[in-house]
């Protein structure tokens, strides 16, 4: 049997015997691709590449997200994802544009921890250069409250951690 009839007769196995097909890509696996296109956006970025960035980070989001993955790193990924997309589109001048992949963003959740600080503060951006003034507050006043608290947080962390004597 050739390779291709091979797969083929795989194909067929898997299409007729079960009922959802395996996501491409494991926890470790997907996390590891977001990674690399993230690189690989940056890498387009530092050539002035910008739909190739775009292109890079949007073939995360568009990615299934396998079962194996928590939600909390999921959604981090994700965040973080939607808040590169929507610097660019603020870059390029396109608020409309980088409101709606903030918002893209938030959808996965609000809680108080840095992806959602970074989505709120680039969706203030957004805001302010729509001339939209109120909205914009609202969103630097939720980051800044935020970021503040972890600020707190991390200072009584290492206010917390056992240190070297003098």
């Amino acid at each position: 049997m050739t390779g291709r009839a091979l797969a083929l007769v795989a194909l067929t196995a898997l299409a007729l015997g079960c009922s959802k097909a395996p996501p491409p890509y494991g926890e470790g696996e997907w996390i590891t691709e977001a990674a690399r296109r993230h690189g690989r956006a940056d890498e387009r970025l530092a050539a002035g590449d910008r739909p190739a960035a775009r292109a890079e980070l949007l073939a995360v989001v568009a990615a299934s997200v396998p079962t194996d993955v928590s939600q909390e790193d999921s959604r981090g990924v994700l965040q973080d994802t939607y808040f590169r997309l929507a610097k660019l589109d603020l870059d390029a001048r396109d608020p409309r544009a980088a409101v709606a992949d903030a918002d893209l963003g938030l959808s996965y959740g609000k809680p108080a921890d840095l992806f959602v600080a970074n989505l709120l503060i680039v969706r203030g951006a957004a805001h302010e250069a729509l001339g939209n003034g109120a909205a914009a507050a609202t969103d630097y006043h939720q980051a800044l409250v935020i970021n503040d608290r972890l600020l707190t947080e991390a200072v009584r962390d290492q206010d917390d951690a056992p240190g070297e004597a003098p």
